[in-house]
Order: C-alpha cells, then sequence, then structure tokens
C-alpha cells in the first residue's frame, strides 16, 4: 500500500518528516502549529535525519516504497484539524496492506497509534521511543511486497514443515490407530490385561504432542479457514498468525523463515515413543492368537455375506414392511430366528481394508463392534459357511418373513382395531384415513372434528366437506373423544400433528392402500 500522492505535505525546514491530515473532514495542512510545536519538530526531524543515514540505500528505498510508493516523504506525522501535532505515532501496520481514500483525512482509529504520548518525553526517552518504532516501520517495509493473503499462505506451507506436523503426517495412520485401539472392547477379551492396562495408561503421555492441536488444524493448518488474524510484531521481526475456529496459534519467525509453535515438544524423543507404542501393542496382539482367529472367521462372514447382498436387502425390506403393517408391539422375526440375527449383527460390524496387514495396529484398530460376544457366535453358524446351505437358509428366512406379512396383512383386514371404545372395522379406517390423505394439512383440527362428528356447517357445505365418505363418521361419538382418538391414530404412527390439521404417516399411508386394495378387490 502507499499513501495517496495529494495526502502527505512537507516543509522544507523537516525534510525528514511528513505531514498527513488526522480525520476523515481533514483534508489539507496549511502550517504546523506553535513554538513549541516547531521545537518538538525540530527535535523529530534531527533524530529521523540520523536514523535515515545509517540507512542502507537499499533500505532507504524499502522505507520509501513502502509508505509512498515511488515519491519521496519522511516519517509519517500526523496533524489534527487544528493544525497541532497528533501526540500519538501511527503504528506502521496502520499502512501495511491497506488503502486510504485521496479525497478525506486518514481516519481516527485509536488502535493504530502507538499509546505513548511522544510530546512528554525527555530527549533521551524520545530517542529511545523512535527508535524501537524505527525498527517496527523497517520490518514491515521489508514485507510489504507480499500481500496479506501470500504470507499466510506461505507461513502455512512453513506450518507443514514444522517437525511435529511432519512427524504427525508421516504417522498419522499409526496415530490414529493407536487413539481408535485404546477404545477398543476387544480389550476387554484379550489376555494379560495387566500389559494392556499399562499401555493404555501410557498412551496418555505419549500422545501428549499429538493432542496439543486439533486433529483439523494438524490435517489442514490456516487452509479453508475464514477467520485467520495474522498480527506483526515488528521489535521482535515476527508474524503472528491464529484461528480461533481452528484452536491453531503459530509464530513465525522471518528471519529464520520457520514457525513455533506455543506448546513445543521434544520431537526426536516423540517419534521414539510412537514407535515403541506401536511395537508394544503388536506384540500384544501377537499373545493373542485365539482372538486373531476369530477376527479372521469374522472377516470371512462379512465377506461371504457380501454374495448374498441382494438376498439380504430384500429380507431387509420385508422387515421394514413388517413394522409397517404392525400396530400392537409383536416379537421382531430376527429375534426368533437365530441366524438371522447374527446376520443383522454382522452387517453392523465394521471390518478392516482387506488391504492392511493382519496383526498390525492399523488392522486392529479399524475393527468395530457393536458387541464383542459376537465373536462367539460364529462357530454355532459353522454349517452356514457352505454357500448352498448359507443360500437355503436365507430362502427360509425371507419365505418366513413373507408368510408373517401375509398373516399382518391379513390379520390388519380382518380384526377390527379398537381405540377407546370404538371397534374400527377395515371400511371405517379407510374411509378415516382417506380424510387425512384428502384434506391433508388445509384444514384446521376443529374442522376434521366437526367433518368427523357430522356437523354440517356453512363453510362445510361451502367446500362440500359433507360429502366426503368420512363425514359423520363418529357422529355417536363426543367431540372431546373424537380429539382423542386423532391422538391415539398419532400414537400409532398413523398420522401426524402439522401446524394446521393432519397428514399420514409413510406408515399410515401404507395402510391406506392396503385397505383400499381391499375395497376394490371386494
Amino acid at each position: 500500500m502507499t499513501l495517496p500522492e495529494n495526502l502527505p505535505v512537507d516543509f522544507t525546514a523537516y525534510n525528514h518528516l511528513t505531514f498527513l491530515p488526522l480525520g476523515r473532514k481533514n483534508k489539507s495542512i496549511r502550517s504546523v502549529g506553535s513554538k513549541h510545536t516547531k521545537g518538538l519538530l525540530g527535535r523529530l526531524n534531527d533524530y529521523f535525519e540520523r536514523a535515515m543515514n545509517e540507512l542502507s540505500q537499499e533500505d532507504i528505498v524499502l522505507f520509501q516504497t513502502f509508505l509512498y510508493g515511488s515519491h519521496r516523504g519522511g516519517f509519517p506525522v500526523a496533524i489534527d484539524k487544528n493544525e497541532d501535532v497528533y501526540p500519538h505515532f501511527w503504528k506502521p501496520t496502520s499502512f501495511l496492506w491497506k488503502e486510504y481514500n485521496k479525497n478525506r483525512g486518514i481516519p481516527i482509529h485509536h488502535d493504530e497509534f502507538y499509546s505513548q504520548d511522544f510530546t512528554v518525553l525527555t530527549k533521551n526517552e524520545l530517542e529511545n521511543c523512535l527508535g524501537s518504532i524505527m525498527k517496527d516501520y523497517m520490518f514491515c517495509a521489508r514485507i510489504h511486497d507480499s500481500s496479506k493473503e501470500e504470507w499466510i499462505q506461505h507461513i502455512n506451507k512453513c506450518f507443514f514443515k514444522h517437525p511435529l506436523i511432519s512427524l504427525y503426517h508421516r504417522n498419522a495412520d499409526v496415530i490414529e490407530a493407536i487413539e481408535q485401539s485404546k477404545k477398543s472392547p476387544l480389550l476387554f477379551i484379550m489376555k494379560n490385561p495387566e500389559q494392556i492396562a499399562f499401555w493404555r495408561n501410557r498412551i496418555e503421555i505419549i500422545m501428549r504432542p499429538f493432542r496439543s492441536l486439533p486433529y483439523t488444524a494438524f490435517e489442514r493448518g490456516f487452509s479453508d479457514t475464514e477467520d485467520t488474524v495474522l498480527t506483526v510484531h515488528g521489535e521482535k521481526e515476527i508474524i503472528r498468525l491464529t484461528s480461533e475456529n481452528r484452536g491453531l496459534a503459530v509464530t513465525y519467525d522471518v528471519a529464520n523463515d520457520a514457525i513455533s509453535l506455543d506448546d513445543e515438544y521434544n520431537v526426536v524423543l516423540a517419534a521414539k515413543r510412537l514407535a515403541t507404542t506401536q511395537r508394544q501393542f503388536e506384540e500384544i496382539i501377537d499373545e493373542n492368537e485365539e482372538v486373531i482367529q476369530k477376527l479372521l472367521v469374522f472377516f470371512k462372514w462379512k465377506s461371504l455375506l457380501k454374495h448374498h447382498e441382494v438376498h439380504i436387502k430384500e429380507i431387509q425390506d420385508k422387515l421394514c414392511s413388517l413394522t409397517t403393517y404392525q400396530l400392537n408391539q409383536r416379537q421382531v422375526l430376527q429375534e426368533n430366528d437365530p441366524f438371522l440375527s447374527f446376520i443383522q449383527k454382522v452387517l453392523q460390524v465394521k471390518t478392516p481394508n482387506a488391504k492392511l496387514e493382519v496383526d498390525s495396529i492399523q488392522w486392529f484398530s479399524q475393527w468395530n463392534f457393536p458387541d464383542v460376544t459376537l465373536l462367539q457366535e460364529t462357530n454355532k453358524f459353522t454349517c452356514c459357511m457352505d454357500p448352498n446351505e448359507r443360500e437355503k437358509k436365507l430362502t427360509e428366512i425371507s419365505a418366513k418373513i413373507e408368510n408373517e406379512l401375509h398373516k399382518q396383512r391379513q390379520d390388519l383386514l380382518s380384526t377390527p382395531l379398537k381405540i377407546g371404545q370404538i371397534t374400527f372395522d377395515s371400511n371405517q379406517m379407510l374411509r378415516l384415513l382417506t380424510l387425512i390423505d384428502t384434506l391433508k394439512n388445509t384444514e384446521t383440527q376443529q374442522s376434521y372434528v366437526q367433518i368427523l362428528e357430522g356437523v354440517s356447517t356453512n363453510s362445510i357445505r361451502q367446500k362440500e366437506l359433507d360429502k366426503i365418505p368420512a363425514f359423520g363418521l363418529l357422529s355417536s361419538v363426543k367431540r372431546k373423544r373424537i380429539v382423542t382418538y386423532l391422538q391415539e391414530l398419532q400414537n400409532y404412527q398413523l398420522l401426524k400433528k402439522e401446524k394446521k390439521g393432519f397428514s399420514l404417516t409413510p406408515k399410515g399411508e401404507a395402510i391406506r392402500r392396503l385397505f383400499e386394495e381391499e375395497s376394490r378387490r371386494i
């Protein structure tokens, strides 16, 4: 960024200072104030003359270019609307990567000024203060050629070169495997529980470096963050980068082109501990051959069932239909059939990637059992490992479900449904569910009740709702009872209450279609 050409004002008497109008409405400077002010400006000018003489020609060009582009200028001093010297110096970050309106003065933002009032300082105090400020300005001058976004990208690249972050990415699969294995329920059926307990306790120390940052920070750094804040610290020649959302903060050393984390660790030691932890756990795995063999059998089961995906999908769909036509709670079929129950549980288990080396910690960590007792059940179905026997068993199960499904449908059609003190046959249920399907959320609950009650209001007649088959269906029932019946139908999950009126649930719609098909058949 360079200041607009028309804003800076130079006075011959102060050839190493440049004056800038402070305040949006303050667009120009005609003179610079009192005798006291001129004395102060003289001291400032002398200091910056010496400071500039100590700089190399290259640094002088950097300073000039940073603030004024191709134009010459001195150290910026703010002049307020009363043409008095503003008693605070601008921070160089006020000009870094910013644009100012050429038709207005520079706005007053107090956080963009150093807090020290330089007008009250002694000569020595002033020189010390200006020495520190010049370091800040020269630092910003050296970094201004690259944009803020370019610096963020560069610092992000340096982040991934940091020894800890680099170690994490070289061993990300092992780190994840250790974290997952620590929580595995399989540990509770393995031998040597004392050794396992010791290993788990050691993890709290060993994993500390890899838990010092959130997972997304390790994985993504500052990539794709919208809240990244870049802060320049000129005197220390560092840039601070933070992202609150990602829980990440780093310090970038410009001179050494390297970043440091808030929490640093001995990376060599961390690498050794990580390798030892992996080796120790894989020794535990080797000592539990019986468990590994059971896992391999289970892995084979998972593979075998893939050959019957279509058949199993049909069975699962039929099981869903069973619950659709089930109004009263009955025992589900998979609870009665052990092999079906076994299949359902097998399908819920997450197995490792087949390409992973068996007995490795990565392989072990990817097992995810809802219930490890399932490992004991594989022996019960050894006969079903034969493809013909397996297909035969699945066909029998499918036929059982189909029979149960047919029975449930027939029960619904032939057995009246009792709600409260009223019994509904299939025809009455069809009329009631069709009413919901027809009106949906176009009518209020009160209108539904009036229709079922058979109350012929002017509004109902105008809408011809008195011609609906369900009109007067519950004419013998008190109004408050009708509201209760509608609530009962919600409990049966046949309909749901909307902001206005009701609508059929998928279960209610399926049962309505069943009654409708039966009505047409008759």
